[in-house]
């Protein structure tokens, strides 16, 4: 069996369900543009946001993945297995954390110390 194909711009993936407009992710995506890390955003089915964060970090050339769904960001990698993400954070508990998050998505990337996220 083939190994998934990976876009050619390395990137972090998001995986969104779509049931949840974009909008909702609007500043998880900032925190990772703040970060100078270029993320790809894309609309799928499935709800478990475990799943979606997984099959995102394994398409990830850069190998990290986030997964929207069901109120929660989980950040992971793709060397983590699926049901043990690296972060998992309350979607829309305010502007600061999901931009904190989404800073962290690329911290991991640049292998940078983490925001913590209880301070925010």
């Amino acid at each position: 069996m083939n190994p998934p194909m990976k876009p050619d711009r390395p990137s972090i993936r998001l995986r969104l369900n779509d049931r949840i407009p974009e909008p909702r992710v609007a500043e998880v995506l900032h925190g990772i543009e703040e970060e100078g890390v270029p993320v790809e955003v894309t609309s799928h089915a499935e709800l478990n946001p475990l799943v979606l964060a997984h099959e995102a970090a394994v398409e990830s050339r850069l190998g990290v993945g986030i997964g929207v769904s069901l109120e929660y960001v989980v950040i992971t990698t793709e060397k983590l297995p699926q049901g043990r993400p690296y972060l998992v954070e309350n979607l829309n508990r305010g502007e600061a954390s999901d931009r904190a998050a989404g800073a962290n998505a690329a911290r991991l990337v640049k292998r940078m110390p983490l925001t913590d996220l209880t301070a925010v």
